[in-house]
């Protein structure tokens, strides 16, 4: 599904406008994401993944299953504990 600007924002809400910018460009340059802009006003602009970043997902799906499957081991560690 193509998504707009705001919606990818609102899906990753720890990021900023302008890390985000700079991650769907240089997704973009990668051939992950393809960017459609509509010549309206409002300007419009959807986001969608490729063939390529399409192909990508059951990798990634695969790191999110680990990551948290391993979510306590990779937590950071309570800065209140004595280190050793």
């Amino acid at each position: 599904q193509p998504m707009r600007f705001k919606a990818i924002e609102v899906a990753i809400p720890d990021i900023s406008q302008k890390m985000l910018t700079q991650t769907l460009r240089d997704l973009e340059a990668d051939g992950m994401v393809r960017r459609r802009a509509y010549a309206e006003v409002p300007p419009r602009v959807e986001y969608r993944l490729t063939e390529l970043g399409e192909s990508f997902q059951p990798a990634l799906n695969g790191i999110i299953d680990w990551a948290l499957a391993n979510r306590d081991a990779l937590a950071p560690h309570d800065a209140t504990k004595s280190v050793r």
